[in-house]
């Protein structure tokens, strides 16, 4: 229970700090792209350009017609200047512009000489302002406009500076939430990263502790073997060296008990017989010595080879030792080359122990089949016997060292051979496939791939 609860915290703790640290991140952007936002809308300051713009371009215009009025031979554009005050009025009645006058209070104010500025147009554009009525209506018109927008100019100026304050008092509040924000995301990432190397540092020894385990399976696994080894080795000495040690035993009691009645012919048959079991065992001995330093000794000399000499070569080294025995060679490649990659003597060798296993585990009368066929990209000698068989039992531990089935209790042997048979195949990338019906015979295959 500890165990599941301690898992889920493991669980729960990252996703809630990464959940905190996206919302955090979103709030700091969201409260970026606000300052920013901010900074790029400021209504106060166009307002205070605006009304300067505006109550200077007036005050130029009214002197321009005392200009005109007091010299009428004077370059004056009349025409030009109202233009330009137009221009400013018409920006003060703009959306932006005038809800700022309605923020100051001074927006119905100057709605009214505005409109009749602007309504005045084509009159300020043709008047003769030499004519003394037309400069008063022309004072009747600018005067209100230019108190009242330098009362605006003003009051722009006061909310300005009002604006700036609470501007930078926002900015300090958003600096300072950025700045809470940022100390909130540095916690977040320092626990992330604190949880990232405590996760890292318990792969590390998750790691450790697999690779101990595979360790300890390994010299498990060998002291398996070893003991599997030695095992099947004490059965095969036991076995193998019980017969001539009874034989020396007997014939020595034999020899106590009645040697001063013996004859000396019978002595001699005694002797004989105790000399060939200590032969037998000495010869026991030496192949399990030999092939021992021969498989610490040899080694692959790989070359391309035919199949079908080699077969041919070790059934006439069989057919030498038991020139009694049939042994029948049928060649299905249909008269390809049967090149492999390949040991010659090392596969010679290999070729060699199954047919000496088929013909000592076979009657004499019974024949030995060799067979050379194609598999696909392989070449497969099958070697066949119609003899004892092998138990099922048995079958996944003959190619074992010192494994000896139990068919194979009667014959002299050490259990050897078909391990190195299958060491020497491993050695040349090639493959041993064992099978048997007991009582039937068996049928040992040795397979390379074609070169």
């Amino acid at each position: 229970m500890n165990w599941k609860r301690s898992s889920l915290l493991g669980y729960l703790l990252p996703i809630l700090t990464i959940i905190i640290l996206t919302v955090l991140l979103t709030l700091t952007l969201l409260r970026l792209a606000s300052v920013q936002q901010d900074m790029r809308t400021n209504v106060s300051a166009n307002m205070v350009w605006v009304t300067y713009q505006a109550h200077t371009e007036s005050l130029l215009l009214r002197d321009a017609i005392y200009q005109a009025a007091t010299d009428p031979d004077a370059s004056v554009d009349i025409a030009f200047r109202f233009d330009i005050l137009l221009s400013r009025v018409h920006l003060l009645t703009q959306g932006p512009q005038m809800r700022q006058l309605e923020q100051i209070g001074i927006g119905s104010q100057l709605a009214e000489p505005m409109a009749a500025i602007i309504a005045a147009e084509s009159w300020f554009k043709t008047a003769d302002f030499t004519d003394l009525k037309n400069l008063r209506r022309m004072q009747q018109l600018l005067t209100p406009f230019n108190h009242l927008i330098k009362d605006t100019s003003t009051k722009a100026m006061l909310a300005q500076w009002e604006e700036v304050g609470e501007r930078l008092d926002a900015y300090r509040n958003a600096v300072l939430t950025l700045i809470m924000l940022m100390i909130g995301i540095w916690l977040c990432s320092a626990a992330i990263s604190i949880q990232l190397l405590l996760s890292l540092k318990q792969t590390r020894e998750n790691e450790g502790i697999k690779l101990r385990e595979i360790s300890l399976k390994k010299q498990l696994e060998t002291e398996r073997r070893v003991s599997e080894l030695y095992r099947s080795f004490g059965s095969m000495v036991s076995h193998q060296f019980r017969t001539p040690l009874a034989i020396i035993d007997a014939s020595m009691q034999r020899l106590i008990r009645n040697g001063s009645n013996m004859s000396v012919e019978d002595i001699t048959h005694r002797a004989t017989k105790v000399r060939s079991a200590t032969l037998r065992l000495t010869n026991l001995i030496d192949s399990v010595l030999a092939a021992d330093r021969f498989l610490d000794n040899v080694s692959a000399q790989m070359q391309r080879y035919g199949y079908t000499s080699l077969i041919h070569q070790a059934i006439a080294e069989q057919l030498a030792h038991t020139p009694d025995r049939q042994i029948s060679f049928t060649d299905k490649t249909q008269g390809d080359i049967a090149l492999i990659f390949c040991d010659p003597l090392l596969t010679g060798q290999i070729l060699s122990n199954f047919l000496s296993n088929a013909v000592k585990y076979s009657e004499p009368s019974q024949p030995v089949d060799v067979v050379l066929q194609r598999e696909g990209a392989w070449l497969v000698c099958v070697v066949r016997d119609q003899g004892r068989g092998i138990h099922t039992y048995d079958l996944p531990h003959v190619l074992q060292r010192y494994y000896r089935a139990k068919t194979a209790a009667d014959k002299n042997g050490t259990g050897i051979g078909l391990y190195i048979a299958s060491t020497l195949a491993s050695m040349q990338r090639a493959e041993i496939r064992v099978s048997s019906v007991f009582g039937e015979g068996s049928e040992f295959s040795l397979k390379f791939r074609a070169a």
